[in-house]
């Protein structure tokens, strides 16, 4: 775009505006107690809107929409009126004025506009329509029969690391494993190959690949490909409990397609559930598998039972427990249609463009203090920066906690003793020789099908290794 020269002639626009359009206005004194109503088409005029009418005309009490164009001899002006509680006035027209009738009828057109317009925003603040809520599979197998698929799974990783042939059929029965609804098998698996470095690398990958590009058979036969991509999304909340189910963030879809550039016609689908590192935990993000099938169903993918998850957030939510947590908002995009260094380049503007949306969404079903938006991400790689960053933040808010109650952090030690019911580490901070911790910081690891101890350890060391502060591990001995 290039500015205009002041002097010259600005043409008018092709695009002609609406017929008619409602607005309200300010004066001096704040909002006017009347809206307008603009009708652009001939004869072009404005005049005043209120509601809540009950002038006496001869139509008023008929239940088929009536009105009248009535004249106001102590005002000397014109009033229109219908049995709708609408009232027309203080017209002012830029040409011609219509006649009498001819007004009446292009007021009769503008009041079921008025109406329509309002039916609009009645189904916008309703939302959605409710959608059916699906859930996987979680029943375990028998022990017999959990042994024998979890020896088959072992052995099918160990033959395709020794013969490639034998990769061909593998990555389908690693989905098959995953979509079983006993996460123990391939949980077990993946275990017993730990002296098998090769084959449980190819194992984890092969299962991560089929939930980051899940595919899904459709009725007719025809196949589509997807990505799964993330917005990982942390806010806090003063109280207990949090709840995942949030209908309107289906409300994303448009805006942020367009600002991530995604092609017209690809499919770009929000999932209204938001998942947080317990309830990926929960499942080892194996019911993940699942989330494709049931949106391209047009049903809502429930990771929890929604009835019992319900009553145990409401008594949550009586509590006082100040809580940060870490949450991710799913979307599934069609393979291809969205490089990541397209959506990297484009993210500030994807999140300027959901960020109100999500706030909205959010707050329409569960009460949340301050809310902070990341850039989107392919499935796993929010994950990590979902975590790395919320371990960071907790973290250091507690090191300038104390760095302010000490005046430094000279003579600050760490220590960190793993707690698998948190999937994670509890760093306690204490000046270096005590006994007593002035404080606890939880530090997470990244949820996965096979979650990585020794690289959560890694990346506390390297954090507190930026800040000079020593860092020790505790290690519990079982009796």
């Amino acid at each position: 775009m290039t500015p205009h020269p002041r002097n010259a002639h600005i043409k008018g626009e092709p695009q002609l505006p609406n017929r008619f359009i409602f607005g309200d206005a300010v004066d001096e004194s704040g909002l006017e107690a009347t809206e307008y109503l603009v009708h652009t088409a001939t004869p072009a005029f404005v005049c005043r809107l209120v509601g809540n009418d009950f002038t006496d005309f001869a139509g008023r009490e008929e239940e088929e929409f009536s009105s009248a164009l009535l004249f106001d001899e102590a005002s000397n002006r014109s009033v229109y009126v219908c049995n709708r509680g609408l009232r027309l006035f203080d017209f002012n027209f830029s040409g011609d004025a219509p006649t009498a009738a001819r007004l009446q009828t292009i007021c009769d057109e503008a009041i079921a506009s008025y109406q329509r317009l309002h039916e609009a925003y009645a189904e916008r603040e309703v939302g959605p329509k409710p959608r059916e809520m699906r859930q996987g599979p979680t029943e375990p197998l028998p022990p017999a029969e959990r042994s024998r698929a979890i020896r088959t799974l072992r052995d099918a990783a160990w033959a395709a690391v020794q013969d490639p042939i034998h990769r061909a059929g593998f990555a389908a029965q690693v989905q098959q494993a995953l979509m079983g609804g006993d996460q123990a098998v391939f949980t077990e698996a993946q275990l017993s190959l730990l002296h098998e470095p090769a084959a449980r690398a190819l194992l984890v990958n092969s299962a991560r690949d089929a939930i980051a590009f899940p595919e899904v058979v459709r009725a007719d036969g025809s196949v589509v490909s997807f990505e799964l991509w993330a917005l990982p999304f942390a806010f806090s909340r003063a109280q207990g409990g949090v709840w995942w189910h949030f209908p309107l963030l289906e409300r994303l879809e448009t805006p942020l397609a367009d600002a991530l550039d995604v092609p017209e016609k690809a499919i770009l689908w929000i999932s209204p559930t938001l998942f947080t590192v317990d309830m990926l935990n929960e499942r080892a993000c194996q019911n993940l598998m699942h989330l494709a099938g049931v949106m391209d169903a047009g049903c809502d993918f429930a990771p929890l039972d929604p009835a019992s998850s319900r009553a145990t957030y409401e008594a949550a939510r009586k509590t006082q427990e100040p809580q940060l947590v870490i949450s991710w908002l799913p979307f599934l995009v069609e393979r291809g249609a969205l490089p990541v260094e397209q959506a990297r380049q484009l993210s500030r503007k994807a999140l300027d463009a959901v960020m109100p949306l999500v706030q909205q969404a959010i707050g329409a079903e569960m009460e949340y203090g301050e809310a902070e938006l990341f850039a989107p991400l392919p499935w796993w790689e929010a994950l990590q920066a979902g975590v790395r960053g919320w371990n960071r933040k907790r973290l250091g808010l507690t090191v300038a906690l104390i760095a302010n109650k000490l005046g430094g952090l000279q003579d600050l030690e760490a220590v960190a003793e793993y707690q698998p019911e948190m999937q994670g580490y509890e760093v306690g901070l204490k000046l270096q020789g005590a006994e007593e911790l002035l404080a606890r910081s939880p530090w997470l690891m990244v949820p996965d099908v096979a979650p990585d101890k020794e690289a959560t350890w890694q990346d506390l060391r390297d954090c507190l290794r930026e800040a000079d502060i020593p860092l020790s591990e505790t290690i519990v001995k079982l009796h």
